[in-house]
């Protein structure tokens, strides 16, 4: 999908390479939902990273919605999603705050203290 993802490169215990597995599943789990949605719909055509988590999210709960709409055409529904969950009105910010925000997540997903101290809570979660 044009987007690198670090995995960990030698597989030291148990729960690591549990974690690892788990984490390759999800991944050509979602990449595969995205290309048939990306190829369908034209969804995604440049990387996420620039969008607000708002605009991620809308853009998800969009899929989400697509998909059930294809799923329920073909009759193999699942279940049906609850529209409560999506807000009515977006928040308002300003461009400083949206411009602020951004560089602070910016720095955030870079930061790497932070990307392994997730990481490794996500293993011992698994």
């Amino acid at each position: 999908m044009g987007y690198t993802c670090q995995v960990f490169q030698v597989s030291m215990d148990p729960k690591t390479s549990k974690f690892k597995r788990f984490q390759e599943s999800a991944r050509k789990d979602v990449e595969r939902a995205f290309g048939v949605l990306q190829g369908q719909w034209r969804i995604l055509q440049q990387g996420a990273r620039p969008l607000s988590i708002n605009k991620i999210k809308h853009i998800m709960y969009s899929c989400v919605l697509l998909h059930n709409m294809v799923v329920e055409y073909n009759g193999r529904a699942i279940g049906h999603l609850d529209l409560e969950l999506i807000p009515d009105t977006p928040p308002t910010r300003s461009w400083d705050e949206r411009v602020d925000i951004q560089l602070r997540m910016i720095r955030e997903l870079r930061d790497r203290a932070t990307h392994n101290r997730l990481r490794g809570a996500l293993v011992e979660h698994i």
